[in-house]
């Protein structure tokens, strides 16, 4: 249904637009914060701001080490590799993704409050409060896309210890055990394979437990 090539141009697009919508969040969250601070709201506000900035900061620094992962490892940079293994990868997807889904949950909640007093901090709060929901919507989006990949490599016997930037959908064929009959044909997987034992004269057959035991006596 999806070719490789489409998820991991859908892979890079998604880490592209996570980072565009975690730069505009660490821009209005520091001007929701500010305003905060000059209205003398109280803590709880100031901490859902302050997880929300947490969280966007945490994903402005691993989202371009993940994107980025090969170049990195190109550059010598080789601690980058394991965020890079496909199954790490969508750990850490998913672990930010849960973070910015409370992040929302917490600025939607006190966004709705009706405690802004019609000031000005209302717009500011609910506009740092819309971007920690798309940001965990891309990233549920990129979950989805890292699943798929994973399932792509564990259907063709590739490593979960993968890089997910060298998935390309082609894996080492392993070599299927050979029949055990004259006329069954060899698996598919084996190219250039004689279909039977009987196209092979030299290859000695396996001999039956009880014909061996006759041959003996």
């Amino acid at each position: 249904m999806f070719s490789v090539r489409m998820l991991q141009a859908l892979r890079f697009w998604l880490y592209a637009a996570a980072i565009l919508f975690a730069v505009i969040e660490l821009i209005v969250d520091a001007l929701a914060l500010g305003a905060l601070a000059d209205y003398g709201f109280v803590s709880e506000h100031k901490g859902a701001a302050g997880w929300t900035m947490f969280v966007t900061v945490v994903g402005l620094i691993t989202i371009p080490l993940i994107m980025f992962g090969n170049i990195m490892v190109s550059l010598g940079f080789n601690f980058i590799q394991p965020l890079n293994r496909i199954l790490h990868e969508l750990i850490v997807v998913v672990t930010l993704d849960v973070f910015y889904f409370v992040a929302g949950i917490v600025m939607a909640n006190y966004a709705g409050g009706g405690g802004c007093g019609g000031s000005s901090v209302c717009s500011k709060f609910k506009a740092a409060t819309a971007f920690p929901w798309l940001s965990f919507f891309v990233l549920l989006v990129q979950s989805v896309v890292l699943g798929l990949l994973l399932h792509i490599v564990r259907v063709n016997g590739g490593s979960l210890a993968t890089p997910s930037y060298e998935i390309d959908g082609e894996f080492p064929v392993v070599a299927a055990a050979p029949p055990q009959h004259g006329t069954d044909p060899y698996p598919a997987p084996v190219q250039g394979a004689p279909s039977s034992y009987d196209d092979q004269p030299h290859v000695s057959m396996p001999m039956p437990a009880a014909y061996q035991g006759e041959k003996a006596v």
